[in-house]
């Protein structure tokens, strides 16, 4: 019985944190794009590119709310499943979660002055706001990346916490992570930016070449973190690489979805040097263009399954085993399985209402057509 709790904890943990992932990196993206773009219409005085920008962000508010209500749910499973793993959390890894709440607090009040006083004050002014608001979002993930490493590698820092940072797996880690935010954020805005009946194909050019531009420095990126993992983690690799790359898997549950992502990948790459080499042209194949977005989108769901659900039955990890995840659950408050069981199908119900809620949110409201 225990084992099966153990599994739908983490499965129903596992599922909350890639919904909120899925917007995180969207708002990264358009955090960076918005600011960028904004820039170049200043340079250029170009009010079409000013008018992009505005799409961009506004792309951002939207899905800035809804990660926000799947980062409140995340943190409630997380706490209420496995307080054990929340109280190391923040005792042992204290200093990268206060420079991600620093980066939330931060950008919370940025956002609004970067809105309220776009138009209102110089643009050159308005352009230099960005900066902060880019940093202060990019300290999240750089912040709350860290108990990643930390359940991979957790030895290096348990003993000291000023040590933190010094986790040899966190720099390949982030670097995957800020690179491949960036370029999911820039096809999901090219492809948002697609479905407008007044498509500015300026801005889907921008968002469409910083994504293609971004693709290789992610392989490499994706490549580094491999690398490292199969010296710190190997039961994490094994599971992931599977029998094609000699390995010796504990389950066949991961390294199928590890190939198909990589096959999605090489789909995306095509799909958008095409819809790239369209535009380039001054001619939008929308199907191409909003395909880039759901193919970035399905990488990182199956990408962050593989990495993450690969370390089951444990959490932390030590080499070829680490702490079970029965021995981290809620022992003070046993849950019977209907709570579970409740629990997961609330959490679908909302994921599909939030689904529509946020295609009307987006597609019908806050990007208005001109």
């Amino acid at each position: 019985m225990s084992s099966y709790l153990a599994l739908l904890s983490f499965a129903v943990l596992g599922f909350a944190l890639e919904m909120h992932l899925v917007f995180v990196n969207v708002i990264i993206g358009a955090t960076v794009l918005t600011v960028v773009t904004r820039y170049l219409a200043y340079l250029h005085r170009d009010l079409g590119l000013e008018s992009v920008a505005r799409d961009m962000f506004r792309l951002m508010v939207v899905t800035e709310l809804f990660g926000g209500v799947w980062g409140t749910i995340l943190t409630v499973f997380m706490a209420g499943l496995f307080p054990s793993m929340t109280a190391i959390f923040t005792k042992v890894y204290f200093y990268p979660i206060a420079i991600a709440l620093v980066g939330i607090l931060v950008s919370i009040p940025l956002i609004a002055i970067y809105w309220h006083l776009w138009g209102r004050v110089n643009p050159r002014t308005h352009s230099l706001i960005g900066i902060p608001l880019a940093i202060s979002v990019l300290l999240v993930p750089v912040g709350f990346r860290y108990l990643f490493a930390g359940l991979d590698y957790p030895q290096y820092t348990m003993t000291n916490p000023l040590t933190a940072f010094s986790n040899p797996v966190y720099p390949p880690l982030i670097a995957h992570t800020l690179i491949g935010a960036m370029d999911i954020g820039a096809f999901v805005t090219a492809s948002v930016l697609a479905t407008r009946r007044n498509m500015n194909i300026e801005g889907m050019r921008i968002a469409l070449g910083t994504g293609l531009a971004l693709l290789v420095p992610q392989a490499i990126a994706g490549a580094y973190y491999f690398t490292v993992l199969e010296k710190y983690d190997p039961y994490i690799v094994s599971n992931i690489a599977g029998p094609l790359l000699g390995y010796d898997p504990g389950t066949a549950l991961f390294y199928p979805a590890f190939y198909a992502a990589i096959a999605l990948t090489i789909a995306l790459g095509v799909t958008a040097i095409y819809a790239f080499y369209t535009v380039m042209r001054g001619r939008v194949v929308r199907p191409a263009v909003i395909s880039t977005g759901v193919l970035a989108e399905a990488i990182l769901v199956l990408m962050e399954y593989v990495n993450d659900g690969s370390r089951y039955p444990y959490l932390f990890l030590s080499g070829s085993s680490g702490i079970p995840i029965t021995q981290l659950l809620n022992t003070l408050i046993p849950l019977p399985l209907i709570a579970m069981y409740t629990m997961l199908l609330s959490t679908l119900v909302f994921t599909a209402i939030f689904t529509v809620t946020l295609y009307y949110a987006i597609i019908r409201r806050f990007l208005p057509e001109e």
